[in-house]
């Protein structure tokens, strides 16, 4: 199974009613204005990373904070909240093969109704139908339902179950907090060393991270005591937990919202040296969401001094223009580096 994105197609998911992105490579950074949809790309992958699994399709929201047991919650990935029109997610992967996702609603609510303009009106989702399929020459479909049952809780049933999931962490930084756990899980794995050598590049003090039973914490030079990590500033309790999950975890893609949160600028390019070795040491792709300029001239750096990362980073700029609707820009390395230096705002 090819687990490396190629292209992504979204129609009428989230806020879009379609985009499309070429062009994806080991390291792929999105950016654009503010509410733009980067987020929503990121929870696109994810549901064809997790392509045989029904529960994806409620689980994504969970990220945003809508944890309803209904069905009804999945109303949130139809563009627009319009029900009539399914949302269908599609990419092409490395290898020439295709994956889709669909889904189509069934209404509480007879659909003539739901059409109409009777504004007291608000029909509810009762059954899910997720179809998912792949195209690799001999193709196969599959189909499976999730329903709301009596009692007002999400069920699962199908004729057909395939296990086509790409191994996935998708984090949003501001909202993980088990950190702790993370690393604990890495120094069980034996990948402890890893995190610490990287997180000595951004402090020379810090000569080791322990985890103890109320949180991590920091031996450093000249220092009698271990100190609680919050005492180091958000930037470095930031790509512990950054690494701790790359690292504890047998992933193919890692998708990370909003990188940039809390991060003091002077760590942009060595935060991506980090990840570029990483990707490199593992063969996996990433997918990350930033609006921070210092954070693309960091990694606008990182690309000049270490030449071997030009060829693995993209930098793609979600927009929303009045005559074409959404599009995709395509930064690579010489076309990032002459944006950055006539000064050409990208980000919106």
């Amino acid at each position: 199974m090819n687990t490396f994105f190629n292209s992504l197609d979204i129609h009428n998911f989230r806020g879009f009613d379609r985009l499309q992105i070429s062009g994806l490579t080991k390291l792929n950074v999105f950016i654009g204005a503010n509410n733009v949809g980067k987020t929503s790309i990121l929870e696109a992958l994810f549901m064809l990373c997790g392509l045989s699994d029904p529960l994806i399709a409620t689980k994504i929201n969970r990220q945003r904070s809508i944890s309803f047991d209904s069905v009804d919650s999945v109303k949130y990935l139809f563009h627009n909240l319009n029900l009539t029109t399914s949302p269908v997610l599609k990419a092409q992967m490395e290898d020439g093969s295709f994956r889709r996702v669909s889904l189509s609603p069934k209404m509480d609510t007879d659909l003539a109704d739901i059409t109409s303009n009777n504004p007291f009106l608000s029909p509810k989702i009762s059954e899910l139908t997720y179809r998912f399929d792949i195209e690799d020459g001999e193709g196969y479909r599959y189909s499976n339902f999730l329903y709301t049952d009596n009692e007002g809780k999400k069920k699962v049933t199908g004729t057909n179950f395939y296990n086509m999931v790409i191994n996935t962490l998708y984090t949003k930084e501001e909202k993980n907090d088990d950190t702790t756990s993370q690393f604990a899980s890495l120094v069980k794995l034996g990948g402890k060393q890893w995190v610490i050598d990287a997180i000595h590049e951004f402090d020379p003090r810090i000569e080791s991270i322990e985890a103890l039973p109320d949180g991590l914490y920091l031996k450093l030079t000249g220092c009698r005591e271990l100190l609680p990590i919050c005492m180091s500033g958000d930037g470095v309790r930031h790509m512990v937990s950054i690494l701790s999950l790359m690292a504890s975890e047998d992933i193919n893609v890692f998708a990370i919202d909003e990188i940039d949160n809390g991060m003091h600028y002077s760590a942009h390019k060595l935060m991506w040296k980090t990840i570029l070795k990483f990707i490199q040491q593992r063969n996996i792709q990433v997918f990350i969401t930033t609006h921070n300029m210092d954070c693309l001239l960091g990694l606008l750096n990182t690309m000049e001094e270490f030449t071997e990362f030009r060829s693995m980073a993209n930098v793609y700029n979600i927009s929303k223009t009045k005559a074409n609707g959404f599009q995709s820009y395509r930064y690579s390395y010489n076309e990032l580096k002459e944006a950055i230096e006539r000064e050409i705002e990208i980000r919106k």
